[in-house]
Protein backbone atom coordinates (compact mmCIF):
# COMPACT_ATOMS: atom_id res chain seq x y z
CA UNK A 1 0.00 0.00 0.00
CA UNK A 2 2.56 2.32 0.83
CA UNK A 3 4.35 1.76 -3.13
CA UNK A 4 0.27 2.53 -4.67
CA UNK A 5 0.57 5.64 -2.53
CA UNK A 6 4.46 6.28 -3.56
CA UNK A 7 3.70 5.78 -7.36
CA UNK A 8 0.03 8.03 -6.58
CA UNK A 9 2.18 11.44 -6.53
CA UNK A 10 5.70 10.29 -7.64
CA UNK A 11 3.77 9.87 -11.05
CA UNK A 12 1.83 12.97 -10.56
CA UNK A 13 2.87 14.22 -13.95
CA UNK A 14 2.89 10.99 -16.19
CA UNK A 15 -0.44 10.95 -17.95
CA UNK A 16 0.61 7.60 -20.46
CA UNK A 17 1.88 4.67 -19.50
CA UNK A 18 -0.96 2.10 -17.28
CA UNK A 19 -2.20 1.30 -13.63
CA UNK A 20 -4.17 -1.69 -12.61
CA UNK A 21 -7.07 -2.10 -10.52
CA UNK A 22 -5.10 -2.29 -7.82
CA UNK A 23 -2.71 0.37 -8.24
CA UNK A 24 -5.86 2.89 -8.71
CA UNK A 25 -7.97 1.40 -6.03
CA UNK A 26 -5.54 1.61 -3.08
CA UNK A 27 -4.94 5.40 -3.25
CA UNK A 28 -7.98 6.08 -3.28
CA UNK A 29 -9.00 4.21 -0.55
CA UNK A 30 -6.34 5.44 1.65
CA UNK A 31 -8.06 8.66 0.75
CA UNK A 32 -11.50 7.90 1.55
CA UNK A 33 -9.61 6.23 5.35
CA UNK A 34 -7.75 9.39 5.45
CA UNK A 35 -11.23 11.69 5.00
CA UNK A 36 -13.16 9.68 7.25
CA UNK A 37 -10.27 9.77 10.17
CA UNK A 38 -10.20 13.58 10.06
CA UNK A 39 -13.85 13.72 10.69
CA UNK A 40 -14.78 11.25 13.15
CA UNK A 41 -11.49 12.47 15.10
CA UNK A 42 -12.82 15.70 14.95
CA UNK A 43 -9.79 17.24 13.22
CA UNK A 44 -9.37 20.87 11.70
CA UNK A 45 -11.32 20.79 8.26
CA UNK A 46 -8.58 22.22 6.59
CA UNK A 47 -6.52 19.32 6.77
CA UNK A 48 -9.16 17.82 4.52
CA UNK A 49 -9.38 20.64 2.18
CA UNK A 50 -5.29 20.12 1.89
CA UNK A 51 -5.16 16.66 1.32
CA UNK A 52 -8.09 17.21 -1.33
CA UNK A 53 -6.27 19.86 -3.18
CA UNK A 54 -2.77 18.38 -2.77
CA UNK A 55 -4.40 14.82 -4.56
CA UNK A 56 -6.48 16.54 -7.50
CA UNK A 57 -3.59 16.61 -10.06
CA UNK A 58 -2.15 12.93 -8.93
CA UNK A 59 -5.56 11.66 -8.82
CA UNK A 60 -6.49 12.63 -12.71
CA UNK A 61 -3.88 11.24 -14.01
CA UNK A 62 -3.79 8.18 -12.08
CA UNK A 63 -7.48 7.77 -13.17
CA UNK A 64 -5.85 8.29 -16.99
CA UNK A 65 -3.37 5.76 -16.55
CA UNK A 66 -6.53 3.22 -14.67
CA UNK A 67 -8.53 4.01 -18.22
CA UNK A 68 -5.67 3.47 -20.67
CA UNK A 69 -4.80 0.22 -18.73
CA UNK A 70 -8.80 -0.43 -19.18
CA UNK A 71 -8.37 0.08 -22.90
CA UNK A 72 -9.85 3.34 -22.73
CA UNK A 73 -8.18 6.56 -23.73
CA UNK A 74 -8.02 8.78 -20.46
CA UNK A 75 -9.54 11.71 -22.24
CA UNK A 76 -12.58 9.88 -21.34
CA UNK A 77 -12.48 11.33 -17.74
CA UNK A 78 -12.67 14.67 -19.48
CA UNK A 79 -16.12 14.53 -19.36
CA UNK A 80 -16.88 13.54 -15.81
CA UNK A 81 -14.90 16.48 -15.13
CA UNK A 82 -16.21 19.02 -16.89
CA UNK A 83 -19.88 17.54 -15.27
CA UNK A 84 -19.12 19.25 -12.16
CA UNK A 85 -18.80 22.68 -13.62
CA UNK A 86 -23.17 22.20 -13.35
CA UNK A 87 -23.19 22.13 -9.80
CA UNK A 88 -23.24 25.72 -8.82
CA UNK A 89 -26.52 25.86 -11.23
CA UNK A 90 -28.26 23.53 -8.79
CA UNK A 91 -27.65 25.74 -5.68
CA UNK A 92 -29.20 28.73 -8.07
CA UNK A 93 -33.14 29.77 -7.41
CA UNK A 94 -34.12 30.50 -11.02
CA UNK A 95 -33.09 27.15 -12.54
CA UNK A 96 -36.23 25.25 -12.84
CA UNK A 97 -36.39 21.89 -10.45
CA UNK A 98 -36.48 20.00 -13.78
CA UNK A 99 -33.73 21.31 -14.51
CA UNK A 100 -32.11 20.72 -11.85
CA UNK A 101 -33.12 17.01 -11.84
CA UNK A 102 -31.71 16.76 -15.02
CA UNK A 103 -28.49 18.02 -14.19
CA UNK A 104 -27.72 16.06 -10.98
CA UNK A 105 -28.97 13.29 -13.55
CA UNK A 106 -26.20 13.90 -16.03
CA UNK A 107 -23.37 14.31 -13.15
CA UNK A 108 -24.20 11.30 -12.03
CA UNK A 109 -24.47 9.41 -14.87
CA UNK A 110 -20.92 10.39 -16.25
CA UNK A 111 -19.83 9.69 -12.86
CA UNK A 112 -21.33 6.20 -12.72
CA UNK A 113 -19.23 5.49 -16.20
CA UNK A 114 -16.30 6.79 -14.68
CA UNK A 115 -16.00 3.82 -11.83
CA UNK A 116 -17.12 1.33 -14.20
CA UNK A 117 -14.77 2.11 -17.01
CA UNK A 118 -12.13 2.02 -13.56
CA UNK A 119 -13.76 -1.13 -12.72
CA UNK A 120 -12.82 -2.72 -16.08
CA UNK A 121 -9.74 -5.34 -16.44
CA UNK A 122 -6.57 -4.69 -17.80
CA UNK A 123 -7.05 -5.03 -21.80
CA UNK A 124 -3.93 -7.38 -21.96
CA UNK A 125 -4.04 -7.43 -25.82
CA UNK A 126 -2.70 -3.66 -26.06
CA UNK A 127 0.86 -4.10 -24.09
Amino acid sequence: MIQSLNDFFRKTFQFRGRATRKDYWLPTFALVVASVLIRSLNLPRRLEDVIGVISVLPSISLTSRRYQDAGVSGWFQLPQLLSFLLLPLVFMNFVAKWMKAVIITVIALFNTVGIILTLLPSDRLRK
